[in-house]
């Protein structure tokens, strides 16, 4: 070994901006303080972050956990909300025409911005599409899509009608994805033509078709149109969205869903053994995430 390597790897550090530190909402001494408030009384932390929300019903209990046998964690279990509602709805009163997404292409040539207007115009229209093929409140989607601004068109569409859906990376094998739907129970499943990763097209239908050939429980396939490209198509299974979004309404009003309803199924990779799906629920996921 030569002494170049030897010599330990360099650390670079960069300095925070001062203006950038003023604006920061949590600094190192107010995150070391949330977080010893949430050691010493979990109620009172979560119960007051719980407050950011919009409920449809407030929440009485900030949580009900048992670590003894069956293992049982509840979190606001007797408030109702909706997902879509606190991501898209509340924010339209007074910022309606802010930005809510920006979205870029694999080539960044291709790049646009979505406000909460229009966010809430494409989220009902695809909420009333679901609803148009059937899928209802409880009711298991999988999702094999692109990293395009339908697929967050999707999610927010299957939470605003109470759906579960569970996304599965467009990069797995059609073998992977078969076993992520009957694994799951879902019915339904939302894909487009193709999807395109460093210029090359990624054939998501195809894939889905080969992967519904093992899943005797798949009702119905909604194909989002991105590249145009050719697909196969099994009639009275497969529907294009942007036939079946013609003649739908703009508005939708979001279902009514308990604190503790599941929200979304996301699966382990894999990696260490079978696939696991981890079920996250409504109040406690949202609570968390912003």
């Amino acid at each position: 070994m030569n002494d170049q390597q030897q010599a330990a790897p360099e650390q670079m550090v960069f300095p925070v901006p001062e203006d950038f530190a003023k604006a920061a909402k949590c600094d190192k001494a107010r995150y070391e303080e949330m977080y010893r408030r949430s050691v010493s009384d979990p109620d009172g932390f979560w119960g007051e972050h719980g407050k950011r929300l919009d409920w449809f019903s407030p929440y009485k209990t900030v949580k009900n956990t048992s670590f003894e046998n069956d293992v049982s964690i509840k979190w606001f279990e007797d408030g109702t909300l909706n997902a879509s509602y606190n991501c898209i709805d509340r924010h339209l009163p007074e910022k309606a025409n802010d930005v809510a997404l920006i979205w870029e292409g694999d080539n960044p040539a291709y790049h646009y911005s979505i406000t909460y207007q229009q966010l809430y115009i494409h989220v009902c229209r695809f909420a009333n599409v679901l609803k148009k093929m059937g899928v209802k409140k409880g009711d298991r989607v999988t999702l094999y899509m692109p990293m395009i601004v339908e697929t967050a068109y999707a999610m927010l569409a299957c939470a605003r009608i109470g759906a579960v859906h569970s996304i599965v990376f467009g990069g797995f094998s059609a073998e992977a994805l078969a076993g992520r739907i009957n694994d799951c129970k879902s019915e339904w499943a939302i894909t487009c033509d193709e999807g395109v990763r460093a210029g090359k097209s990624v054939p998501l239908k195809a894939n889905l078709d080969k992967a519904a050939e093992h899943c005797p429980g798949l009702k119905g396939v909604l194909v989002v149109r991105h590249t145009g490209g050719a697909v196969d198509w099994v009639e009275g299974r497969d529907i294009w969205y942007h036939d079946a979004a013609l003649d739908v309404s703009s508005a939708c009003e979001p279902e009514v869903m308990n604190a503790e309803d599941p929200l979304f199924i996301l699966y382990t990779s894999g990696s260490t053994g079978q696939p696991k799906g981890v079920l996250h629920t409504t109040g406690g996921y949202l609570v968390w995430a912003p």
